[in-house]
């Protein structure tokens, strides 16, 4: 009985060592993880601020590393060196279950943060899966041509939001990096219901993580288990589908809007891009600002390039650096004169020149050549006359028109 006795006490002794260990192991490692998330955060905004370095690219890099939006560029068609980042986090959250939300996102980290002495709402697992729903519709829409909910990524989000830091915003500006106070205060209201339900960037990595565990027990003889549903991933990449059927952006053609360098079809810029404002933040000369509704809802905060305050350096590839998801992609100086943005239309009745005034400062100014003077015998006047094969839609001679309103301006083609 004694010795009995003294084994339990031995066994009970043993199992409150193994508890203690499993216990400090347990707070080690969330020490740990909230160290690396403090740090990543740090590295984060260094990257949106450009603080780290000269470097361009450095604005690009936390929105690339999002599976969400390389799923979205893919399936509009974009592709390139900047879905790595996303495809290794990608590959690390099959293997991790949310790999990313846990130790990595920083828009997690600031929600934590914020809303870490709130009581978690109980009703909030009742709220069903709609992330899962934004990347089946965000998909199937950027299949049909022009993908949704892009802006929602929460990297694209953190990125706009800290990127606005040592800038002078607009009001279009302001409402891009507003996702970010917003998600606090959702993260205040109602702890978990963004990361758990609503993020499409966590609802990837679970769906890449189902897939693979599917694909798993396929390949095992175990059938395909409680996978995704067909129906609704068929319902979703449908109404994707559907809504840009139904409501097609085709004012954006007509609308004249320029759009950065490189960019090529306007169409394909809108659709490709997340709103995050790398282009217009990094932009040396400032001609790249968030757009309005001037080409229709779908063109909206999409960047366009205004030659009120200044032109296109021939030189500069900063917006093609900068860009994470190919809107702008990766450009030469050569490249770049290939496609220009737009090309230069004289209104004579506004010119100098048309009133029998000397000027031709456009003229001088063109550092591609593309425009010259051409006497009219008859009228006994000078006009300005564009080379169309010439011109790469630089806006140097529209900064430099001395005419209010300028008599020359740069159209898209």
């Amino acid at each position: 009985m004694a010795r009995c006795g003294l084994r339990r006490m031995g066994d009970a002794a043993m199992i409150r060592g193994m508890a203690e260990t499993i216990g400090k192991g347990g707070r080690r490692r969330t020490i740990v993880r909230a160290a690396v998330r403090v740090l990543v955060c740090a590295a984060a905004v260094a990257c949106a601020l450009r603080v780290a370095g000269p470097p361009a690219w450095l604005a690009a890099v936390l929105p690339s590393l999002s599976p969400f939006t390389a799923l979205l560029a893919v399936a509009a068609g974009a592709g390139g060196v900047f879905l790595l980042g996303a495809a290794a986090v990608g590959a690390a959250c099959i293997f991790f279950p949310r790999f990313f939300c846990r130790w990595v996102c920083p828009a997690g980290t600031c929600q934590d943060a914020v809303a870490g002495w709130v009581p978690r709402r109980v009703w909030v697992g009742r709220v069903p899966q709609i992330g899962v729903w934004l990347v089946f519709v965000g998909a199937g829409a950027a299949l049909a041509g022009y993908p949704l909910f892009g802006w929602l990524d929460p990297l694209v989000i953190f990125h706009a939001a800290f990127g606005l830091v040592g800038t002078r915003p607009g009001s279009l500006d302001w409402l891009a990096a507003a996702g970010l106070p917003l998600l606090l205060l959702a993260a205040l209201a109602a702890p978990g219901l963004w990361c758990g339900k609503l993020c499409p960037l966590g609802a990837t990595q679970d769906l890449l993580r189902r897939l693979a565990r599917q694909k798993a027990r396929a390949e095992a003889g175990g059938g395909a288990g409680t996978g995704l549903s067909s129906r609704r991933v068929f319902l979703g990449l449908g109404l994707g589908a559907g809504y840009r059927l139904a409501l097609p952006p085709g004012r954006e053609a007509r609308a004249g809007v320029i759009r950065p360098p490189a960019s090529g079809h306007p169409a394909r810029f809108t659709r490709l891009c997340v709103r995050c404002g790398n282009c217009a933040r990094a932009c040396p000369n400032g001609i790249i600002r968030f757009g309005g509704a001037g080409a229709g809802w779908a063109g909206v905060l999409a960047p366009e390039v205004s030659f009120e305050g200044d032109y296109c350096p021939a030189s500069c590839t900063v917006c093609g650096q900068v860009c994470p998801t190919g809107a702008i992609p990766r450009f030469t100086r050569e490249s770049k004169s290939r496609t220009p943005m737009g090309c230069a239309k004289v209104d004579p009745q506004t010119c100098l020149l048309g009133e029998g005034r000397e000027c031709g400062s456009c003229v001088g100014a063109c550092p591609h050549g593309a425009l010259d003077l051409k006497w009219d015998p008859v009228e006994l006047a000078s006009s300005v006359v564009v080379n169309v094969k010439a011109c790469t839609g630089c806006g140097y001679c529209e900064y430099v028109c001395p005419c209010v309103p300028k008599a020359i301006r740069v159209r898209a083609v």
